[in-house]
């Protein structure tokens, strides 16, 4: 369900927040999850996670570019 929600992304201006749970649960429906609740539990260490990597390589990316370039 992860990869299936995997462009549900919410985001802000300090970087991505969280999955659009709205989405999970309907995509839940369509794939007849039985037990939500622990897809929810098991969803949100992922998103966690994944949200945590994410915002990190968005930040380090963001340092790199303001960084002044030097020629020659």
């Amino acid at each position: 369900m992860f990869l299936r929600c995997q462009t549900q992304w919410r985001t802000g201006a300090v970087g991505v927040m969280g999955l659009d749970y709205g989405v999970v649960l309907q995509l839940c429906d369509v794939y007849a999850v039985g037990d939500k609740r622990q897809l929810m539990d098991d969803l949100q260490v992922m998103e966690a996670k994944a949200r945590e990597l994410i915002n990190q390589a968005a930040a380090e990316s963001m340092k790199a570019s303001s960084k002044p370039r030097r020629n020659g």
